[in-house]
């Protein structure tokens, strides 16, 4: 990558995990990266174009800092709990991340950027992992297919982004308690 890019990129990462997509302009990132707005152009067409490589670095980066702190041989329940909890510390401040489920628009270009976004996913790849072991173990209940877990798994993403909705003071042994039932369906 040429200084001048890479410069960019840093100063990419930097705003948007400080500001978040939306309040980081092009004339910022070129500020911040010590050159001139044109020569942003000289490597990204947009600001959604430097935010695509910004987000697979991230995504890639919070993907392997989850993997290697997480023992994928251990009890299923303790993995998931640990795994879960990863991804959402890891995604709870990060602004890069949190795009893919609170930006649409940014979303779908993410989508259309990369045909295995939501495969490549920090969420579904590690979980992917997981599930993929536990076949391989012959761990999964005899009716449970792969894209079902998944979907199992991801609605513990979506209550997540609710959790204010949740009335509750001990959010997060209601989560254990989520986890606790989809593994009694997903597990033999």
């Amino acid at each position: 990558m040429d200084d001048k890019q890479q410069r960019l990129f840093t100063a990419a990462r930097d705003l948007f995990l400080a500001n978040g997509f939306k309040a980081t302009s092009i004339a910022d990132i070129a500020a911040r990266a010590n050159v001139a707005v044109g020569t942003f152009y000289n490597f990204y067409d947009a600001k959604s174009s430097i935010f695509l490589a910004v987000y697979n670095a991230e995504n890639e980066r919070v993907k392997r800092a989850i993997l290697a702190n997480v023992d994928l041989t251990a009890d299923p329940a303790t993995v998931l709990r640990t795994v879960i909890r990863q991804i959402f510390t890891q995604s709870a401040d990060n602004l890069i991340l949190q795009e893919w489920f609170q930006n649409p628009k940014l979303n779908r270009q993410i989508a259309q950027a990369n045909q295995n976004a939501v495969a490549d996913s920090v969420v579904y790849a590690t979980l992917l992992t997981l599930i993929d072991r536990w076949q391989v173990q012959g761990l999964l209940a005899p009716t449970m297919t792969k894209a079902r877990a998944v979907s199992l798994f991801n609605a513990l993403t979506v209550v997540d982004f609710h959790q204010s909705e949740i009335q509750t003071d001990d959010y997060f042994q209601v989560l254990n308690d989520l986890i606790t039932g989809i593994l009694k369906v997903v597990l033999k």
